[in-house]
């Protein structure tokens, strides 16, 4: 089943998306994932946030390169960056649901400090009434969404105006 025909399925609830994205195996991610490699520049390091960690490795092993992890940290609640001692390079976030992307910018800044520069932030999901992706964007990163949803009265719906994301 194609990725957008899985994501119709949990419509138009938030809880059901959330329940269908977390219930996802790598195969469900074969297809987003060689998008995504696909579309994107040049990079070295794929950087995973929680929930996206299959999606991520996916997504290295396409381009050969290798994946990195982040968790919060229990004391502060900041994002650390697992197993980046010693790397440089270009990276790309990988996120599950993009909604107001300030994990993912958090992410970025991280990255910065430990002298990665991101090139962009892919995402499985973008809700497009968050402000996620014009977050990202200010910071001169590109934004790859495999689909994009709405916030409507009725609850989610696929968005309807001109896509920016790689479905169709």
């Amino acid at each position: 089943m194609k990725f957008r025909e899985v994501i119709a399925t949990a419509l138009p609830s938030e809880e059901g998306l959330r329940a269908r994205l977390a219930g996802l195996q790598a195969q469900d991610w074969t297809e987003v994932a060689g998008r995504f490699g696909a579309l994107l520049p040049e990079f070295d390091l794929v950087v995973a946030l929680p929930g996206a960690q299959q999606l991520a490795e996916l997504v290295a092993y396409t381009r050969g390169v290798v994946a990195l992890h982040t968790a919060r940290e229990a004391t502060t609640g900041h994002w650390k960056l697992l197993d980046a001692e010693g790397l440089s390079g270009e990276v790309v976030i990988v996120t599950e649901h993009l909604t107001d992307g300030l994990a993912e910018l958090e992410t970025m800044l991280l990255c910065a400090t430990k002298g990665l520069k991101v090139l962009a932030v892919v995402a499985a999901v973008e809700r497009t009434n968050a402000a996620g992706r014009i977050r990202l964007e200010l910071q001169d990163l590109s934004v790859l969404s495999a689909v994009q949803l709405a916030d409507t009265p009725v609850g989610l719906v696929f968005e309807r105006r001109t896509p920016q994301s790689m479905a169709h």
